[in-house]
């Protein structure tokens, strides 16, 4: 067998788990833009439009806690199933819905995205390449996501038509073809496989603490961004495509770990990225145009990821089945409906300012947990199938 068909079989992989991965996070990754569509189609106000969005998040959380162990039983058909069940979700969002229907089809949006979330997890548990891995998956998904964002705000009327939820349901049916894969990818770990030396469950909290200061953090300013937007002076479709450009660029972060010089230095790179995190989200609010606002919101997703892909890769590293990303999609996903639903009422009574002193507070207290959590320890082994 030659060179280039390895290559190729070993690339086939790895964008099957983009493809669900980009699934998994649609709806969080768009979040603005169904926030502002969800306060124009059901003329509810910002604080009942971000809890009308975060119920795809409590479905997303749900999910993550039922379907593991579903997910490795019969993971076929339940794939195939939240694939089908999702496009109908997406494309019967843009009916005219009652509020309550509205928030019952986001939820079940939310489980079917947790199916593609759990997938991921259980074929990347303890792999030996898993930084190198998650750093591909999060950049190749995110730009696909981003890319579908980006064309969206193209649209005139992204922000009160149906436009944005027909492109999720297309990209559900384009990426699921692929997607629909991904169970072929579940690696088979016979009884008594060695899977080397893990961390304790002391160090698996201490990073499920990060998760939540980052996640609250980005949920949150990603929740409220176009809201600040418009308090600076912005048009939607301006908002629009600066933060799908923002978002798209941003994905890049993920594969600044894979940094030779940072490879062994995921402590610091972690909080390095906090920093920046802080550092954006004051930027970003305290923006009176158009380029701090991009430039806030591009450093906030870029540091972002650069910790996603550390902190991923650490759980996959420690993760025999699946059981602990999906357990960590539970910390994060909790901390995002939070941060969503939070990051409205905040922004009402305090403006900017109070989600500033909330990052703050939020990433200085992940500053310890992510130093103590991430110390050098020896690597874990195992028999990956990608």
């Amino acid at each position: 067998m030659t060179q280039a068909a390895t290559g190729r079989r070993r690339a086939s992989p790895t964008f099957i788990l983009s493809c669900a991965w980009a699934l998994g996070i649609g709806g969080t990754t768009m979040m603005p833009l169904l926030v502002t569509n969800a306060m124009a189609r059901l003329h509810v106000d910002e604080g009942q439009a971000t809890m009308l969005t975060g119920a795809e998040m409590i479905g997303m959380l749900a999910g993550c806690i039922v379907l593991p162990a579903l997910a490795r039983r019969a993971p076929t058909a339940l794939t195939s199933a939240a694939l089908v069940l999702l496009a109908i979700c997406q494309a019967a969002s843009a009916l005219t819905l009652p509020v309550a229907a509205f928030s019952m089809v986001r939820l079940t949006a939310g489980l079917c995205e947790a199916q593609m979330i759990v997938m991921v997890g259980i074929c990347l548990a303890c792999h030996r390449d898993a930084e190198r891995l998650w750093g591909l998956v999060l950049l190749v998904s995110g730009l696909a996501v981003a890319g579908v964002f980006t064309v969206l705000t193209l649209f005139p009327d992204a922000a009160s038509g149906t436009a944005v939820w027909e492109g999720l349901a297309l990209m559900t049916v384009v990426l699921g073809v692929v997607a629909v894969r991904v169970p072929s990818l579940m690696p088979e770990r016979p009884a008594g496989v060695h899977l080397g030396r893990q961390r304790g469950k002391a160090e698996i909290w201490l990073a499920w603490g990060v998760f939540v200061g980052v996640y609250s953090v980005q949920a949150g300013v990603w929740a409220v961004s176009a809201l600040q937007g418009e308090r600076i002076g912005l048009t939607l479709p301006q908002i629009g495509v600066l933060l799908s450009v923002s978002s798209l660029l941003g994905f890049f972060g993920a594969v600044v770990p894979a940094i030779p010089a940072l490879a062994a230095r995921r402590g610091l790179t972690v909080i390095g990225a906090l920093a920046v995190m802080f550092a954006s989200v004051a930027c970003f609010f305290t923006a009176h145009g158009a380029l701090l606002f991009f430039a806030g919101q591009l450093m906030l997703n870029a540091a972002f990821y650069t910790i996603m892909a550390v902190l991923n890769s650490f759980i996959s590293a420690q993760d025999r089945d699946g059981t602990l990303l999906s357990r960590s999609v539970v910390v994060t996903f909790a901390a995002v409906a939070l941060g969503t639903v939070g990051a409205g009422e905040l922004f009402q009574d305090a403006g900017g300012m109070g989600v500033i002193v909330f990052a703050l507070l939020a990433l200085a207290g992940s500053v310890p947990l992510g130093l103590k959590a991430l110390r050098p320890a020896p690597r874990v082994s195992a028999s990956p199938v990608l």
